[in-house]
C-alpha cells in the first residue's frame, strides 16, 4: 500500500473499528487515540475489515461522516487583536502613551466589561475559559462517525463562540467610551461604500490604518449587492465572480460573523495598535472517563484576556439610527 494521506485517513479509520485481529469489542481508546501504525499492521487491519462477516459495511463506518444542518462556526475575534503568549507568572499590562480617552477590558468571563480612565498603564487580567460536551457510552456503540473526533471540534466551536461574544462586546463599549463619532446610515437602508470611506476618513484622521470590517452576514449581503464592477477592482471583481463572496476589499479585510449585532458595522485598526489578547495557555482539549455517569467527557480549557486599550481605534458604523456624543462617557469623576 502506498504512503498516501488518504490512506492514513483511511487507517485511521479501521483503528478505530476494531481492538485486535479478532475484532471481539471495539477500543474506546482506539476510537480516540487512533494513530500512525506500522505498514505490516495496516495490513492486516485492512484484511480483517475486508474479510469480516460484514465486509464493506464496517469500512463504511469507518469512512462515514456526521450529518450537519448548518456550517461549523469559526471565530474571527483573534483577528481583530494582537495575540501575546504571556509566561508564567508574568502580569499582561500594556503602558498608554496618550490616556486622554478609556480603555475597555474583560475582568472575567461573563461579566461586563470594564471601563478604566485617565490612566497610564492598563493590566489585562485572564481568566479560566473551559467548555465540555458529553460521549455517552452508548454513542461509541450506535455513531457510525468519529464521535471523539467530532467532539473535540463542538467543544473548540464552543469555545471560539465565547472569545468572539466578549471580543465584539469590547468593540460596542469601545465604540462608546472613545472619541470617534459614529457615522449613521439612513435605518432601513442598506450599507454603502460612501458610510465605509466615511469610517475609514476618520481612521485615517486619527493616524491609524482601516485594517478590519466586521460585520453581520445580513449587512455583508446588503453591501455585496449594492456594489457594482465600476466601484470595486478587477482582482476584488474577480473574487467575487468566482467564489460568491470577498475577504477582502479597498485594503481592508471583511470578517463576518452570526455572533454580531446586525445593528451596527465595526471599523478597526490594525491589530497591534487597538488591543491585546494575552494568552498563558492556548486551547486544549481532554477526554474524561466518568462511570459514575456513563459517559466520557471532551472538556477544553484554557487561559485566556480580552482588552481595547486604544479605543482611537473603532469606528460604529451605526444602522438602527441612534446617536452618540463623541466623549460623553470620558468625563472622570472629580474627588
Amino acid at each position: 500500500m502506498t504512503n498516501t494521506r488518504q490512506q492514513e485517513e483511511f487507517i485511521k479509520g479501521i483503528v478505530s473499528l476494531v481492538k485486535d485481529l479478532d475484532g471481539s469489542q471495539l477500543s474506546r481508546k482506539a476510537a480516540f487515540e487512533a494513530g500512525t501504525i506500522s505498514q505490516d499492521e495496516a495490513e492486516k487491519y485492512l484484511q480483517f475489515i475486508w474479510s469480516g462477516p460484514n465486509k464493506l459495511y464496517r469500512m463504511a463506518a469507518a469512512l462515514k461522516p456526521a450529518l450537519k444542518n448548518r456550517i461549523d462556526y469559526y471565530g474571527i475575534g483573534r483577528k481583530l487583536l494582537m495575540v501575546d503568549e504571556i509566561p508564567v507568572g508574568e502580569l499582561p499590562f500594556r503602558d498608554k502613551d496618550i490616556p486622554e480617552f478609556g480603555a475597555v477590558k474583560v475582568a472575567a468571563l461573563g461579566n461586563p466589561p470594564l471601563i478604566e480612565y485617565g490612566i497610564r498603564r492598563i493590566v489585562f487580567p485572564t481568566f479560566q475559559l473551559a467548555r465540555a460536551y458529553r460521549v455517552s457510552y452508548d454513542d461509541l456503540l450506535v455513531r457510525l462517525f468519529p464521535i471523539f473526533d467530532r467532539a473535540k471540534e463542538r467543544v473548540a466551536i464552543a469555545t471560539a463562540i465565547a472569545e468572539d461574544k466578549e471580543i465584539f462586546a469590547l468593540l460596542k463599549l469601545a465604540s462608546e467610551v472613545g472619541p470617534n463619532p459614529w457615522v449613521q446610515v439612513t435605518p432601513g437602508s442598506p450599507i454603502t461604500k460612501g458610510a465605509i470611506f466615511d469610517a475609514a476618513g476618520l481612521l485615517e484622521n486619527n493616524q491609524l490604518q482601516a485594517f478590519s470590517l466586521v460585520m453581520n452576514p445580513i449587512r455583508y449581503r446588503e453591501l455585496m449587492k449594492g456594489l457594482t464592477s465600476t466601484e470595486i477592482d478587477q482582482v476584488t471583481l474577480n473574487v467575487i465572480t468566482e467564489t460568491g463572496g470577498i475577504g477582502s476589499a479597498w485594503g481592508m479585510n471583511l470578517l463576518v460573523s452570526t455572533k454580531i449585532d446586525a445593528s451596527a458595522i465595526y471599523l478597526t485598526t490594525t491589530p497591534e495598535k487597538l488591543g491585546l489578547i494575552p494568552l498563558r495557555k492556548d486551547f486544549e482539549s481532554k477526554v474524561a472517563d466518568l462511570p459514575w455517569k456513563s459517559a466520557y467527557y471532551v472538556c477544553s480549557y484554557e487561559n485566556i484576556g480580552f482588552g481595547i486599550h486604544n479605543t482611537y481605534g473603532v469606528i460604529r458604523i451605526e444602522m438602527a439610527g441612534r446617536s452618540y456624543t463623541p466623549g460623553a462617557y470620558n468625563e472622570v469623576p472629580q474627588f
